[in-house]
Formats: C-alpha cells, sequence, structure tokens
C-alpha cells in the first residue's frame, strides 16, 4: 500500500480493466485504487462520467493523499470538446473548475480506449475516426503492457502516446485554460501516459 488513493471515474469496464492493470504495473496495488460504480442501463458512459465529474472534483479537493483519475472518451469529438464539456458541467453544477493546484487528471483517448489498445496491438500508427472492436475479455488488456513499457521514460521535450504519430512523437494540445493537474507521484520510472495533459 503506497499511502496514496487514487479514484477512478471512467466510462466503461474496459477502461477500467486497463488503467487498474497500468496503475498496478506502476506498483499502486489494488487497495490503493477505488472505482466508482460504473453507470447501469441506458445512460451513455460519456453523460455519466460528465455528471458525476463535480461533485468527485468537489470531493478530491477536500482529500490528503488523495488523486482523481477521469477517463473519458473523445469518441467524435475533439479532446479539447470533451475536457470543455467537463467545465461545462463544472459551471453547472457551481463548481470551480479544475485548477493545476487539484489533484486530478483527465485522460481523454481519442477515439477511444479500443483506439489505444488497438495502437498498442500494432506499434503503427492508428485511425482516429474508425471504430476498433472491443476485446473478447476486459482482461485481455494485460498483453498490451508490453508495448506501454519497451519505450523510454518521458524526455526533456515532454513527450507522450498519441495513436496518430505514435508515442513521444506531438501531442494534441489541450487550450491554454487547461492546467493539466499535478503528475501522480511516481512509484516506478516515470512514463508518457502518466503525463497529466494526455
Amino acid at each position: 500500500m503506497s499511502g496514496v488513493r487514487i479514484t477512478l471515474l471512467c466510462e466503461d469496464s474496459q477502461t477500467d480493466a486497463f488503467v487498474r492493470r497500468f496503475l498496478r504495473r506502476r506498483n499502486f496495488g489494488a487497495r490503493d485504487v477505488r472505482t466508482l460504480p460504473l453507470p447501469k442501463g441506458r445512460q451513455s458512459g460519456e453523460q455519466w462520467v460528465r455528471q458525476r465529474y463535480p461533485a468527485e472534483l468537489r470531493a478530491i479537493r477536500g482529500r490528503q493523499d488523495a488523486y482523481l483519475i477521469v477517463v473519458t472518451d473523445a469518441d467524435d469529438r475533439s479532446t479539447n470538446e470533451r475536457r470543455a464539456q467537463l467545465g461545462a458541467a463544472c459551471a453547472e453544477q457551481g463548481v470551480p473548475v479544475r485548477t493545476g493546484e487539484d489533484p486530478v487528471l483527465v485522460v481523454v483517448p481519442r477515439r477511444n480506449i479500443e483506439t489505444w489498445l488497438a495502437y498498442l496491438d500494432a506499434g503503427e500508427p492508428v485511425d482516429e475516426e474508425v471504430k476498433y472492436p472491443r476485446l473478447k475479455r476486459e482482461r485481455d488488456c494485460d498483453r498490451h503492457f508490453s508495448g506501454i513499457f519497451r519505450h523510454d521514460p518521458v524526455t526533456e521535450d515532454g513527450g507522450c502516446f498519441h495513436t496518430k504519430t505514435g508515442p513521444r512523437n506531438r501531442r494534441e494540445r489541450t487550450n491554454a485554460n487547461d492546467p493539466g493537474g499535478p503528475a501522480l507521484p511516481a512509484r516506478s520510472p516515470a512514463h508518457p501516459l502518466m503525463n497529466p495533459r494526455i
């Protein structure tokens, strides 16, 4: 147990499985990570994350040694648009928007987590407009971690994972008002996917 508590707010169980396995590879234990209950019924995962985000942002601000990781797919929007929707949800609920002081990491896979998994499978650029198939079993994402951890740690150029160009070459910039937030504490060598501006 690391003494750090991480709350995961994800759209679906595949994303939750991927993030949990990623954190496990970074030496966070099962007791360090809590997943908020996933949406049930007809509500979309994106809508559920957007509606739940302001309350979780407010709650995390009052905790010590706690982080919130939010993962919401861009789908057919840009990552900036999806982040702006989260900010708008905060405004609607009267919660101040995220700042660089908040212990929050917002990850927006473009198009979705399956796009990232397709990239990690092939090691080649993928098309972010294509809907890639889901894995047969969520735990099958274990095999993708050899693709993540074979790359060098973050370099001074701030490289990170990007599905169109591959790791450490380019990232989609967020707008100037998006502070990104602090990096999670390193439990093993730093890696581009831990960059808070992904």
